[in-house]
């Protein structure tokens, strides 16, 4: 009894070492070579990856999009699938539509996971994301994050492997490169017949590597055009519903049902007569030519739907394009939430706070033709740093819709480094580790925007006010409204420049600009000069000038050295100012070298249990 009981338990160890000798990621020294980029290629393309249903998680085409962040309409579109519903057998192909793009050399689609208990980088490489990545590279883009303290809600950049065609293999005739996972036991014959390429042209994109060591790692494949991959098979459940029946049963179902539609049609037209049925030209006592039909006019039925054509119904030409990329919202709903837009809801400018289908939104109110530039770029971008677009609404009589972002609890970095109160009950500020913290992901998104796509994109007015906070204090980059590709009159080093006024700000608390005693204008940029320039009482100069609300919770030489990136970004010379990736790694070296000691959080407002970490320093 007692060997088999032990056989029995080993049995999840056994699979789970079976499970990733087939999935373990081998080094990425290939896919590096692989999926590096260069000037020749496309700036940016629409392709493909192909996934790998699996239970449990992974079976249903909305579950998969959550993935990937992408929509289940562009699943189901891709993969020629009648319906988004239902659920796969494990281990069917699926074609999942990314955005790729040229980030620095190597050739990469973004998409954001959310943490869940147990998940390590590692485990979320091979597993849910089926070795399209590699642990290595997550860690990469997400210097904030400590591989071994992961925790569950937080959010984490995914790239995944792709490429888009050069030039020359455009004008060939290649308009994909496919990603696809190679498996133990695949041939490449039977491959290229299944996609549609040729076993000469997979070889040749793929350097001519050796297929036979190629399992668990993604290699291209080149098409011309969409492949049809095997149709996907429904678990039983789902092919149920679709079970044919007997002769019988269906004779007697369309009989039923034909009859009811007969009746609902004819009930329908004598309805429309009624309706619709020009009036009589009958002149009566007190009435006018104006309040009755003239004989031959024609008149729509009030009752009858607005022609899809007309401006109140259709998507104007600017947004439709986006209509099976995200979430569409009816304006109706969105103005019962916010009960006509009424200041109670109102959050910014323009933005106001609205519940739809149980979520918290921030909605944006828009007009078509003013946001077509920022769609266009909110649908390029995606990166856990930057506000994400979640939907858009249907367009008005007058062309207004909203666009509908995820929303961030905790309001804008602006309202907790300068709030308006002067009472102390609603005192609040952020802690030295939360504004490193806040400063660091502000200039990973901006990392990512410049260096991460193709064409780099400025984002033109980057300020606290445009800095939002999530539950968990993560910094989100908001409001690329002036947002546009890098050219030659408009160069990356502006948001350098904006972005070192807002590490002055998070170091001292007070606004960029903005009158000081004796009603002289005080400007952060040439005030932070004044504080470094004396070494011997720089020290003694960063106490006066530093947020008197941290009270010394803080390492001076980690306040120093902070300053001094942020004099370095604030240079009056652009051509002297820093890259955003030298300016990520100077901050992660500052971030790591602070312990928990100088942590002092105050949050009386706050409904969460604040713990203090070291009591030495709690008061």
């Amino acid at each position: 009894m007692e060997p088999s009981l032990l056989s029995f338990q080993a049995l999840p160890f056994i699979f789970l070492l079976f499970h990733t000798s087939l999935v373990a990621p081998q080094t990425i020294d290939t896919n590096t070579t692989l999926f590096s980029c260069s000037a020749n290629s496309s700036s940016s393309c629409k392709t493909f990856v192909v996934y790998r249903t699996q239970s449990p998680e992974y079976l249903e085409p909305g579950d998969i999009s959550d993935l990937f962040g992408v929509s289940p309409l562009s699943i189901t579109r891709a993969n020629n699938l009648s319906s988004e519903e239902g659920a796969f057998l494990p281990d069917q192909l699926l074609l999942v539509p990314i955005s790729c793009s040229c980030t620095g050399n190597q050739s990469c689609a973004n998409t954001t996971y959310q943490i869940k208990e147990g998940d390590t980088f590692y485990l979320v490489s091979i597993y849910n994301f089926e070795n399209l990545t590699d642990y290595d590279v997550i860690m990469d883009l997400n210097p904030t994050l400590k591989p071994s303290k992961l925790k569950p809600g937080q959010e984490v950049i995914i790239p995944l492997y792709c490429k888009c065609p050069t030039n020359t293999q455009m004008d060939q005739g290649i308009n994909f490169l496919i990603t696809y996972v190679w498996q133990a036991g695949d041939e490449i014959s039977k491959l290229s017949e299944m996609m549609n390429s040729s076993t000469d042209a997979i070889a040749t994109e793929n350097n001519y590597r050796d297929f036979s060591a190629a399992a668990a790692r993604p290699i291209l494949v080149p098409v011309s055009e969409m492949p049809r991959l095997p149709p996907p098979l429904y678990t039983t459940t789902t092919a149920a519903h679709h079970k044919p029946k007997s002769n019988r049963t269906i004779i007697i179902a369309s009989s039923t049902v034909g009859a009811v539609l007969a009746l609902v049609l004819c009930s329908l037209l004598v309805l429309a007569y009624f309706k619709c049925r020009p009036k009589e030209t009958i002149i009566r006592k007190g009435s006018s030519l104006e309040a009755v039909d003239l004989p031959g006019s024609k008149k729509p039925c009030n009752d009858q739907p607005a022609s899809p054509m007309t401006k109140g119904d259709k998507l104007l030409a600017e947004i439709s394009q986006f209509i099976d990329k995200m979430a569409m919202f009816e304006n109706k709903a969105i103005l019962e939430a916010t009960m006509n837009l009424d200041e109670v809801y109102r959050i910014g400018v323009s933005v106001y706070r609205a519940t739809l289908n149980g979520r918290v939104f921030a909605v944006k109110q828009a007009k078509a033709g003013d946001v077509k530039e920022e769609l266009n770029i909110l649908q390029i971008v995606s990166h856990a740093n930057l506000i994400k677009l979640a939907g858009i609404s249907y367009t008005d009589a007058d062309g207004d819709f909203f666009l509908v972002f995820e929303f961030a609890e905790n309001g804008s970095l602006d309202n907790w480094l300068h709030s308006k109160s002067s009472s102390s009950n609603s005192a609040s500020f952020l802690s030295w580790r939360q504004r490193l913290n806040i400063a660091l992901d502000v200039a990973n998104g901006l990392q990512y925007m410049h260096e991460h796509t193709r064409p780099s994109i400025v984002h033109r007015d980057i300020r606290t006010s445009n800095i939002l906070l999530n539950a968990h204090f993560k910094a989100k980059i908001s409001n690329f409204s002036m947002a546009k590709p890098a050219t030659v009159g408009m160069t990356l080093t502006s948001d350098v420049f904006a972005f070192g006024v807002v590490l002055l700000e998070l170091l001292s608390g007070k606004k960029a600009m903005e009158a000081r005693e004796g009603g002289e204008i005080g400007m952060l940029w040439k005030e932070i000069r004044m504080v470094l320039e004396d070494e011997n009482k720089r020290k003694e100069r960063m106490r006066k000038w530093i947020d008197p609300n941290l009270e010394g919770f803080y390492p001076m030489d980690g306040a120093i050295s902070l300053a001094e990136v942020a004099r370095a970004c604030t240079a009056e010379n652009s051509s002297e100012r820093p890259r955003m990736a030298e300016i990520v790694f100077n901050l992660s070296v500052i971030a790591q070298s602070c312990t928990d000691s100088f942590e002092k959080v105050w949050m009386p407002n706050s409904e969460e249990n604040i713990q203090i970490t070291n009591s030495v320093f709690a008061r």
